[in-house]
Order: structure tokens, then C-alpha cells, then sequence
């Protein structure tokens, strides 16, 4: 998963975007799906003494959208990749159980089994 950082009154070292990184491989594992590389992009911003954190990426048509906010910066991380996850998840969930129905056979067809 390629994850742009964006960050407003913050700068993150090389070791704890190594650790993020780490964090958005499960959620590129369950996003990815072999069709190609997803990709995120993460807004920090702090404001007096809370850090923010926003997630967003696209998925086939779809915004996930994780928010986070916490005096840690790590926990808000934290936070608002588990909301991500389960925007995943469950869009995920919604597309494996859509109910498929085979096309109408047209006059002339036959049905092969």
C-alpha cells in the first residue's frame, strides 16, 4: 500500500513512518486485492495540545475515511486506522455477498450445464 503523508505543524523521523507503514500493510492486504497497488494519503495536524489524524482512500468508486484525534500522536494514528479498517472490512463484506444472477437467456440459447 503506497501511504502519502501530509503533515500541518508536524514532521514525523524516518523510524516512526517505518512503523506506520507496518500498520497500513494490513489494511493494504484486505484493500489490494491483487488488481493493483491502493493508495492513502494521511493529514496530521495538531492544534494547541491534540493531534488529528485524517486517512482517506479510494476504493472502486467508494471514500473510506478514518478520523482519529488524541493528545498521542500514535494513539490518534491508531484510531483512525481501526475505523479505516472496518470501512474495509465491511464494504469488503458487502461485495462478497451481493446476490449474482445469471443474464436472461435470449430466444435462441441453450442452457449448457
Amino acid at each position: 500500500m503506497k501511504v502519502t503523508y501530509t503533515g500541518r505543524h508536524v514532521e514525523l523521523s524516518p523510524a516512526q513512518t517505518t512503523k506506520l507503514t507496518a500498520e497500513f500493510a494490513k489494511i493494504g492486504h484486505i484493500l489490494d486485492n491483487g488488481r493493483g497497488e491502493a493508495h492513502a494519503h494521511v493529514i496530521l495536524k495538531v492544534e494547541r495540545h491534540l493531534h488529528e489524524v485524517e486517512i482517506s482512500v479510494p476504493y472502486h468508486h467508494h471514500e473510506l475515511v478514518g478520523h482519529g484525534s488524541d493528545t498521542d500522536l500514535f494513539t490518534a494514528i491508531h484510531a483512525a486506522v481501526g475505523k479505516l479498517e472496518a470501512q474495509a472490512l465491511k464494504l469488503r463484506e458487502k461485495e462478497r455477498d451481493v446476490k449474482r444472477t445469471p443474464r436472461d437467456l435470449e430466444a435462441g440459447e441453450e442452457v449448457r450445464g
